[in-house]
């Protein structure tokens, strides 16, 4: 009789350029048995059936299609001792939330994330392609990301200061699951 493992599922959320990828990634070397999925790898806030980026995140959140996402952990559940997931909703998704046994959120200035992202997505384009994102930002998306912040954050396990440099960042995790 084959003894099977019972995954540690463990979810990454924070806004946009908060961290999430590069703790799950250093968690990743870690935690010697673990695997990542990660929800920008699924494009689903691209799909059809998203909601409009303007609807507020409480209304929005259950309306993200997770379906490939879902598959696809459904299929590595309990092959690994942590499955690791990169998901900017925290326990919010009714659909993952079952499965979830802690949230950390990354907690980091929307201004730190702003210059960030910009670095990130922009450092290949042009000046003025960087600057309709910095309109965009300041008129349309702040308060959108201001909202997620609020909403995502509030029944997280754990919500780690996204300046902390990152070893600060795995021990306090580490720590949250091993008690």
């Amino acid at each position: 009789m084959e003894f099977m493992k019972q995954s540690y599922v463990l979810v990454v959320s924070g806004v946009t350029a908060s961290g999430k990828t590069t703790l799950i990634k250093a968690l990743h070397q870690k935690l010697t048995d673990s695997v990542i999925i990660s929800f920008d790898d699924y494009s689903i806030d691209a799909l059809p059936s998203a909601p409009a980026i303007d609807t507020p995140i409480k209304d929005a959140v259950d309306q993200y299609d997770i379906s490939a996402l879902m598959t696809d952990f459904l299929t590595i559940k309990d092959k690994y001792q942590f499955i690791l997931i990169d998901f900017p909703f925290g326990y919010k998704h009714k659909v993952l939330k079952p499965y979830i046994d802690q949230v950390i959120y990354i907690k980091t200035p929307l201004d730190v994330c702003f210059a960030r992202q910009i670095i990130r997505d922009y450092h290949d384009k042009s000046i003025d392609e960087a600057c309709a994102w910095a309109k965009t930002y300041l008129n349309f998306a702040r308060p959108i990301f201001v909202d997620h912040d609020e909403f995502v954050s509030e029944d997280a396990d754990l919500i780690i200061n996204g300046l902390i440099p990152l070893e600060e960042k795995i021990d306090l995790v580490i720590k949250m699951i091993s008690k």
